[in-house]
């Protein structure tokens, strides 16, 4: 996972965005009023258990002490305090962590960036929010880019590298025995000889999937793993693999197409993010319902609908930036 830069009055360390998350949801517990012994017990335990817990903790109180000054628009700033006031309720208590994490993440005082994020700025090949769009490369091959991705293009005379920061690809080869095509991601190496090949990053983890022939995965630890055809895979820095059959739906995206076959609600909403501008935030309850369908990814409002429509959850939006995602 790449590292979080977090700079703060405190100057500039690394923080684990999971440290981060973790942190915020703590504060939200102990803003709602009503923390038991047992959770002020788990508490403790998890900001010792690791230097990066502190750490991560002494930042979010850090920026709460400036009475969510970065939120600015004084009608947000009114909406947190009246809900920590009164957070008696799960929805309030989600929306507390929603304005927490906006204010802490995108704020002035205390920036929280990922340096696969600053990396993308700065990317030879890029797309916005709810932006598809294909590229022409110089050696006949062409990347196609997911919403919200970032690709740099590292050629050289015996070798041509992708590095895909963020986001989503489909990368259509042309075929140089002379000069292998390879695409890195934070968790390792794709190589595919020639033919259409998919490769995704997401948070902690990377998928592949090849359609005309095999594809081989390096590992950050050098191992290898081969990927046949059609058969979608999830890695990790670690070597885990978690095998998808049959995968080629995966890349309905390039046809603006969500497709889901039984897949967690979280991971449609991972999809949705790079087509909406704001937060989405999802309950841990809400996260691990199942669905299956397809929906058209270029009108959000009308996907979160059909959402709502199918499944037990109940969606509330504070303002044009922030939707929060719940179980009835």
């Amino acid at each position: 996972m790449p590292s979080a830069s977090v700079i703060g009055n405190h100057g500039s360390e690394t923080i684990q965005p999971a440290a981060l998350e973790a942190a915020i949801d703590w504060m939200v517990v102990f803003r709602s009023g009503d923390v038991s012994e047992l959770e002020r017990y788990h508490f403790e335990s998890w900001k010792n258990a690791h230097p990066q817990h502190a750490a991560a903790w002494q930042h979010v109180t850090g920026f709460l002490d400036q009475s969510f000054s970065p939120l600015h628009e004084k009608n947000q700033t009114a909406l947190a305090e009246k809900l920590i006031l009164r957070p008696q309720n799960r929805q309030r208590r989600a929306v507390v962590r929603s304005l927490i994490a906006i204010g802490f993440l995108g704020g002035t005082s205390a920036v929280v960036m990922q340096q696969g994020d600053m990396q993308a700025v700065a990317a030879d090949l890029r797309t916005g929010i709810g932006e598809r769009r294909r590229f022409e490369l110089e050696d006949g091959s062409s990347v196609t880019l997911n919403a919200d991705s970032a690709v740099d293009v590292r050629f050289k005379q015996d070798q041509r590298v992708l590095r895909l920061y963020k986001g989503e690809c489909i990368v259509d080869i042309h075929p140089d025995a002379s000069r292998p095509l390879s695409i890195q991601t934070d968790c390792g190496t794709v190589l595919a000889i020639d033919g259409r090949v998919l490769v995704k990053q997401l948070d902690a983890r990377s998928f592949v999937l090849p359609f005309d022939g095999p594809a081989q995965i390096t590992h950050l630890d050098g191992q290898r793993s081969r990927v046949s055809a059609g058969e979608g895979v999830w890695f990790d820095r670690y070597a885990n693999l978690e095998p998808v059959g049959n995968a080629g739906y995966k890349a309905s995206w390039e046809q603006g197409m969500l497709t889901v076959r039984d897949e967690r609600l979280s991971e449609v909403v991972a999809a949705i993010r790079p087509y909406r501008a704001g937060f989405i935030r999802i309950s841990p309850e809400a996260a691990k319902l199942r669905v299956l369908g397809a929906f058209v990814l270029d009108d959000t409002d009308r996907l979160i609908e059909s959402l709502v429509q199918t499944l037990p959850i109940r969606v509330d939006f504070y303002s044009r930036w922030l939707a929060v995602i719940d179980v009835a």
